[in-house]
């Protein structure tokens, strides 16, 4: 385990296995994997369709029928605006010279707020602001990050509720040079 303790007396269930190879993909049409809400302020939530809310959030997923996740900005987080937290579970890139994360986002609404991404705590991604209806791609180099990686998706919301963010078709994947 990362986190291994030789001075622990009994197992509380943290142990961190770093057991995921590449490529790997998550598209969340079959729930969310193994991707965890860690935050505090409230979850991520799988959805299909449409957001509730108008004049913000996807109208589909990425690809057209299936899921994606979402932080709904209106009821039941308003007035909360996060940081709303996804966690990846422990990726091995060891023998990986180029890795890469890759991800679709969706940031449309008048009063929209910042996606962040972290690796292992540092940050390694972050965007503000109203981008446009529709899904935009992200490319963000793993390298030098080290050999086992955790990857968090923090959102925080703006103060109404034309600020849904949504992500979806996650990869990671060693891109030959």
């Amino acid at each position: 385990a990362l986190n291994y303790d030789s001075n622990a007396i009994y197992d509380n269930g943290t142990c961190l296995y770093c057991n995921t190879t590449l490529p790997y993909a998550e598209n969340f049409d079959n729930n969310i994997g193994t991707w965890t809400n860690t935050g505090s302020a409230g979850d991520w939530l799988l959805n299909s369709g449409g957001t509730p809310s108008n004049s913000t959030g996807p109208t589909d997923d990425v690809t057209g029928g299936g899921n994606y996740m979402y932080i709904e900005s209106s009821s039941p987080n308003y007035p909360n605006v996060g940081p709303f937290t996804l966690t990846s579970e422990c990726f091995d890139l060891t023998g990986s010279s180029n890795s890469i994360l890759s991800f679709y986002y969706n940031m449309y609404g008048s009063d929209m707020g910042t996606l962040n991404v972290y690796a292992n705590g540092n940050l390694i991604w972050s965007l503000s602001g109203d981008q446009g209806v529709g899904w935009n791609l992200a490319e963000v180099s793993l390298v030098g990050l080290g050999n086992n990686i955790v990857i968090d998706f923090e959102g925080i919301t703006g103060s109404s509720f034309t600020s849904d963010i949504a992500i979806d078709n996650i990869n990671i994947e060693d891109q030959q040079a």
